[in-house]
C-alpha cells in the first residue's frame, strides 16, 4: 500500500468497553503531524464497538474502523496491517494508553538514525492503580546495545507495543495467529532488521489485569508459548541463531516460574532440546555462573497431596471444606489418605505409644515426614485450606513456612522424594518416646521444635518470619503465604488450627491467636500490607461462627486480636 503518512497505529479490540475510551483518547492527541489510527474489532460482544464509532464519527480523517469475527490478537493485527499506509507501524493494546509524544519521539529517532525498529520503555500499572513502575524495553546491561545484544534479549519483553517498526518489515513475516504472538514474531523481525535503536524513555502505559493472557491461570493456551518458541527459532535469520537459542532458553526459565501450573511441559521442552541448549555458549556460561538455572535437570515436587486420618473418626465439616479446597486448587493432584491400614504402627516406640494412647496427631507427625521422604509430594494437615493454586510450591525442591518468627510450620510442607533433610528430621524420632516414665506425655519436643532445631543446626538463617532460601534449596515462606491468610493477596494456604491435641482445660490459648499476634505486633510493618477492613471483618465473622459452634475456646483470643487491630487502625 502507498505510504501516505508517517505512522500507522494499529489497535486490536476485544471486549474492552471499560478501557477503550482511555486508549483512544490518548491516540487522538498524538503530537506527530502525520499519522492514522486503525482499529480492528475482533468480534467484541460488549459495547466496545459503539464507543469506537463515536470516536470515528468525531475524527473520520484520523480513525479507520474495521470489524471481523473473533480470531485472536494476531489475526486482528494482521488485518490492520492490510490497511496500514504509514512508513512505520506501531501497535497499542486496547486496554492500554500512550504518552502524547510517543510516536513523534520514536519516529524522529527512527527517521534520524535510519532505523528499522525503535524500542522504548513502558510503565506497568495494575488496573485501578494511579501509579505504576517503569519497565525497561531493553533488559540487557549494555548502554549502547548491538544487534546481537538485542537478539539475546528479544523475548524479554517481546511485546510489540513498545516498538515502532518500519512497514516493510512485515513483508518478511506477519503475526502468528496463536497466543504469545509477540514471542513468535518479534524475534524474527529483529533478526532481519538492519538497525535497531533503543529509546530509554517510558512512553507506553501497560495495564496489568488478572484475566489477561499473561495472568490467566490453568489455561491450556499457555502451552502455545512452545509453538511460539519453535516458530521464532525456525524462522529467524541464521546469522542470529545462537542469540535466539539463548533468548528462548531464558524464556523457558521465565515461564516455568511465570506459569508454574505448566512447569512439567516447559521442562520437557527444555529436555527435548537439551543438545541445542547445552551446545550454546551463552547458555553454558550463564548456567556455569549461576545466572540462570539448569532447567534440564530441575526436579519438581510430585503432584501428590498426603494427609493422615488415624482412629477412623468422622471428618468434620471444616475438614470436608478444607479437602474440597484441595480439589479446587489442585485438581490434577493425587490425594492420598494414610491411616493404620497402610502405615506400620509398630515402626518405632514413639508411634506405637502415640497410637495406643489415641494421640492421632502425634502418630501423623512421624508418618508425614516418612511418606513425603519416600514418595515426595505435599503434606497438609486436614484443617489446612487452600486459597490459591499450589503450582508455585512445586518449583522448590523442599519448602516449609514460618508460623511465628521462632518456629517453622509443619502443617504444610513439601519436597521431592529422598531429600536428605527429611531423613534427618525422621531420625529425631528413632530413639524417642511420647510417654515419659512417669506416665506424662512428652509434648514439648514437638514436630515443629524438631524441625526448627534441625534447620538452625544445618543452616545459618534468621528467625525473622520472612521468606528466605537456605543453602540455595530449602525455601521457608513467610506466614502470610502458607500459614494464615493475612488478606494481602499473597496467601496460598491457611491453617485453621482445629488442633485436636489442645488441652482446653489447661487453658491453652488458640495457637492461631499466637501466630496472628506475632505477625501483627512483633512485625507491625506487616499490618501496612493488608486490607485492614476486610481482615477485621473476616475475624469478626469467625467470632460469630465460633460463638454458634462448639469451638468456644477460640472466641476470646480472636476478640483480643480484633480489638488490637481496630486500635492499631485508628
Amino acid at each position: 500500500m502507498e505510504k501516505i503518512c508517517k505512522v500507522s497505529i494499529i489497535v486490536p479490540v476485544y471486549n474492552v468497553e471499560k478501557y477503550i475510551a482511555v486508549c483512544l483518547s490518548s491516540l487522538i492527541v498524538q503530537t506527530i503531524d502525520s499519522y492514522e489510527v486503525i482499529i480492528v474489532d475482533d468480534g467484541s460482544t460488549d459495547g466496545s464497538a459503539s464507543i469506537i464509532k463515536k470516536y470515528v464519527d468525531e475524527y473520520p480523517q484520523l480513525i479507520k474502523f474495521y470489524e471481523k469475527e473473533n480470531g485472536g490478537l494476531g489475526s486482528a493485527r494482521n488485518l490492520g496491517l492490510q490497511y496500514a499506509s504509514g512508513e512505520y507501524i506501531g501497535f497499542v493494546d486496547s486496554d492500554d494508553w500512550i504518552d502524547p509524544k510517543m510516536y513523534a519521539t520514536m519516529y524522529e529517532m527512527a527517521n534520524k538514525e535510519n532505523l528499522d525498529c525503535v524500542v522504548c520503555d513502558f510503565t506497568s500499572i495494575y488496573d485501578g492503580w494511579k501509579t505504576g513502575w517503569v519497565s525497561r524495553g531493553y533488559r540487557g546491561e549494555e548502554s549502547t546495545p548491538t544487534h546481537c545484544d538485542f537478539m539475546r534479549h528479544c523475548m524479554n519483553p517481546a511485546t510489540a507495543c513498545n516498538k515502532l517498526f518500519r512497514a516493510e518489515m512485515f513483508y518478511i513475516t506477519k503475526f502468528a495467529e496463536i497466543w504469545y504472538e509477540d514471542v513468535a514474531t518479534t524475534p524474527i523481525l529483529f533478526s532481519y532488521a538492519n538497525k535497531i535503536g533503543y529509546l530509554p524513555i517510558a512512553l507506553y502505559y501497560y495495564r496489568q489485569q488478572d484475566n489477561s493472557i499473561t495472568h490467566s491461570v490453568r489455561n491450556p493456551h499457555s502451552l502455545d508459548i512452545i509453538n511460539a518458541w519453535d516458530r521464532a527459532l525456525n524462522n529467524c535469520k541464521e546469522e542470529y541463531r545462537n542469540e535466539i537459542v539463548y533468548s528462548i532458553y531464558k524464556s523457558v526459565c521465565s515461564f516455568i516460574n511465570f506459569k508454574p501450573e505448566y512447569a512439567d511441559e516447559y521442562i520437557q521442552y527444555a529436555r527435548e532440546n537439551k543438545e541445542l541448549f547445552y551446545n550454546n555458549n551463552y547458555v553454558k556460561n550463564d548456567i556455569k555462573n549461576r545466572v540462570i538455572e539448569d532447567v534440564c535437570v530441575k526436579r519438581l515436587i510430585p503432584k501428590k497431596i498426603h494427609y493422615f486420618w488415624f482412629g477412623g473418626g468422622e471428618k468434620s465439616e471444616l475438614i470436608k471444606k478444607c479437602m474440597a479446597s484441595w480439589k479446587k486448587y489442585a485438581p490434577d493432584y493425587e490425594i492420598i489418605e494414610w491411616n493404620e491400614n497402610n502405615c506400620n504402627i509398630n515402626e518405632c516406640a514413639y508411634v506405637k505409644e502415640a497410637y495406643e494412647h489415641k494421640k492421632w496427631a502425634f502418630v501423623a507427625d512421624y508418618f508425614r515426614i516418612k511418606k513425603v521422604y519416600e514418595e515426595g509430594g505435599i503434606y497438609m494437615d486436614t484443617d489446612v485450606e487452600l486459597t490459591n493454586d499450589i503450582a508455585p510450591l512445586r518449583l522448590n525442591e523442599i519448602f516449609f513456612a514460618f508460623e511465628t518468627r521462632g518456629a517453622i510450620n509443619a502443617a504444610t510442607f513439601g519436597s521431592v522424594a529422598k531429600y536428605p533433610l527429611l531423613k534427618d528430621w525422621l531420625e529425631t524420632y528413632k530413639n524417642d518416646h511420647l510417654v515419659n516414665a512417669d506416665g506424662t506425655y512428652n509434648t514439648s519436643n514437638t514436630i515443629v521444635v524438631r524441625l526448627t532445631k534441625l534447620l538452625t543446626k544445618k543452616y545459618k538463617y534468621e528467625l525473622n518470619g520472612k521468606t528466605q532460601l537456605l543453602g540455595n534449596q530449602v525455601k521457608i515462606y513467610a506466614p502470610n503465604i502458607l500459614t494464615l491468610n493475612m488478606y494481602d493477596g499473597k496467601n496460598i494456604a491457611q491453617h485453621h488450627y482445629d488442633a485436636s491435641w489442645w488441652d482446653a482445660k489447661a487453658g491453652v490459648t488458640s495457637y492461631k491467636y499466637e501466630v496472628l499476634k506475632d505477625y501483627f505486633t512483633l512485625l507491625p510493618h506487616n499490618f501496612t500490607n493488608v486490607n485492614k477492613d476486610e481482615y477485621i471483618n473476616s475475624l469478626q465473622a469467625q467470632i460469630w461462627a465460633y460463638e454458634n459452634s462448639t469451638c468456644w475456646k477460640l472466641t476470646k483470643p480472636l476478640r483480643k486480636l480484633v480489638d488490637f487491630l481496630r486500635s492499631y487502625k485508628k
